[in-house]
């Protein structure tokens, strides 16, 4: 699951600025982006246009009463340029204002420049996607779809100029070089490959500039930055350089053509590492390497091969890296879950193993308070009885106290019951394997004329380990199943296994009651008695399975304490 967004007002929202400030700010504004422009123009190649990149990065970030600001600095800037491109050449001194051929190719180079970028702009806020915050990848998606916007309105103006100056070219560190007039047969390849050219170079400086502002304007996404800097530090930059230095020594040769695309395995790498930030890093420096390259090396007249390395590679690197950080906060926030979820559940099972503890001891009272007050009553009850039978058969009644000697010995049988329901004393006086072995659940086991077996596995040693809530527990489970064997089974064996381990920290109980009855799991499951155990073996950790055998039927449960 992505992050969730910020509302769309709210991302472009700032601190009002007082009318006074307003054009301070803006004054300063229009220096910067002025200038910066200005410096980017002059290393503006066939492959990337970064001057168009800042500009729309800037509109993307600043709210639009700032739009003015930039747009004037950015039609100043391109004044400033046409001017000097004029003078360090000595062309067009006498065209329109002494520097232009003509006022529909003065107005197409310098006034239309920063409305064409900002259609792309345009379209990142009518998606709604503000400046800041996660970059998942369908924000870069949209961001990409915006720089392909604002290209295709560049490239459609440069082509109006082209056709009104009536010739092809660039310009390059403040000269014309490259021309081709127009006319010939091979119009329709020079003009589309211009055209695409100059859309791929705008689209491609978006895609290396504008994502930088996320990045920095971001928290969430500043964090980690210097770890990723001193990475790229690390080997992002020598390779480059070595690449740099042998396209220099060795244009066009195979290891030059090697190390390119081993480039792009960094930029792969570092996509996978480093998320979005890292392949936005590697593909920026790529970039400068190429337009270096192109700049001292040999010049690449048809650039539309490097570009689609560029924005193939690029497009490709910020998604990888844009699923990569989100299959890590998608793992973080599962983890996070996780991590609630175990301390949810130690806390119930804890809970539940008081509520047990206090269960159990509450029933050992109950049965000490009974076995005290009743069993002195009955046994003061049959004393009384005999003193009264030699008075009884004095009177020739012999007979008539017999009736209340059936009863008090009734009235033992049921508080004996009711006291081994509360707390088993033979758990207590001989263990649970012992208990089971040769207490109450064998004789109800033999009474019903069932074959019983016990079995016990594992270290033994063990069961001396498990907390009285633990036997218990088990004991009741062993009881209750024997129980259900004999009540609805119409089995005539039943076979008892206990299994104790230690595993990872933890002291495991198998318990497995088997019979050879009629089968199917629904004579373990009427009535509530192991419904109830159940829940007792769930709350302290464990787990019960009831199922079927052929034939017969099969209860496995495992009780779970942390060793001591």
């Amino acid at each position: 699951m992505n992050p969730p967004l910020p509302p769309v007002d709210s991302a472009w929202h700032h601190t009002p600025v007082p009318h006074s400030r307003y054009w301070v700010y803006g004054s300063g504004l229009f220096f910067v982006m002025g200038t910066l422009y200005l410096v980017l123009l002059q290393v503006g190649f066939f492959h990337w246009l970064m001057a168009n990149g800042a500009l729309f990065a800037a509109l993307w970030w600043l709210p639009r009463r700032w739009w003015p600001w930039l747009c004037a600095a950015t039609v100043a800037a391109r004044h400033v340029n046409g001017i000097i491109v004029a003078l360090h050449t000595g062309d067009i001194l006498d065209g329109f204002l002494g520097y232009w051929p003509g006022p529909v190719q003065y107005v197409l180079g310098n006034v239309l420049e920063p409305f064409l970028v900002m259609a792309g702009v345009l379209v990142l806020r009518r998606l709604a996607v503000p400046p800041s915050g996660p970059m998942p990848p369908e924000r870069i998606v949209q961001l990409l779809l915006g720089g392909l916007v604002s290209g295709l309105m560049v490239a459609c103006k440069d082509l109006a100029y082209v056709l009104s100056e009536g010739r092809v070219g660039d310009v390059r560190a403040n000269l014309r070089g490259n021309y081709v007039a127009l006319g010939g047969p091979d119009d329709v390849a020079i003009l589309g490959t211009f055209v695409i050219s100059h859309a791929l170079g705008t689209a491609i400086a978006i895609l290396l500039v504008a994502p930088f502002v996320p990045w920095l304007t971001s928290a969430e996404n500043r964090g980690g930055s210097t770890r990723i800097l001193q990475s790229a530090l690390q080997w992002i930059v020598p390779a480059v350089a070595l690449y740099l230095f042998v396209a220099l020594r060795q244009p066009g040769s195979n290891l030059s053509e090697l190390l390119r695309v081993l480039l792009l395995v960094g930029t792969v790498v570092f996509a996978m590492r480093h998320g979005w930030r890292g392949a936005l890093l590697t593909t920026l420096a790529t970039s400068v390497v190429i337009a270096l390259e192109d700049h001292f090396g040999r010049p690449a007249y048809n650039p539309i091969r490097m570009q689609a390395y560029l924005g193939i590679t690029g497009t490709m690197g910020l998604l990888l890296g844009a699923s990569m950080d989100n299959l890590r906060q998608q793992a973080s926030t599962l983890r996070e879950a996780r991590e609630r979820s175990d301390l949810l559940a130690r806390d119930l099972y804890l809970a539940a193993a008081r509520n047990l503890h206090t269960e159990e001891r509450e029933r050992r009272r109950l049965a000490s308070e009974l076995h005290d007050e009743f069993g002195q009553n009955l046994t003061a009850l049959q004393t009384h009885l005999k003193l009264a039978e030699r008075d009884f058969d004095a009177a020739g009644r012999p007979a008539a106290l017999a009736p209340l000697f059936d009863l008090t010995k009734a009235m033992r049988q049921n508080i004996s019951g009711v006291l081994e329901s509360l707390r088993p004393a033979a758990l207590d006086q001989m263990g649970l394997y012992a208990a089971i072995e040769r207490g109450a659940v064998r004789r109800l086991a033999e009474d019903a004329g069932l074959h019983f077996e016990t079995h016990l596995a594992g270290d033994a040693r063990l069961l001396g380990d498990f907390s009285d809530t633990q036997l218990i527990a088990a004991y009741r489970l062993v009881q209750e199943a024997v129980t259900n064997v004999v009540r609805h089974a119409r089995a005539s064996r039943c076979s008892v296994r206990l299994r104790a381990e230690q595993r990872h920290g933890m002291l495991w109980l198998f318990i497995d009651v088997r019979d050879d009855g009629i089968g199917g799991a629904d004579c373990f499951l009427q009535g509530r008695g192991l419904t109830t155990m159940r829940d007792r073996v769930l709350a302290l950790g464990g787990c019960l399975h009831v199922g079927e055998l052929r034939p017969g039927s099969r209860i496995h449960a495992l009780v779970l304490q942390r060793a001591t």
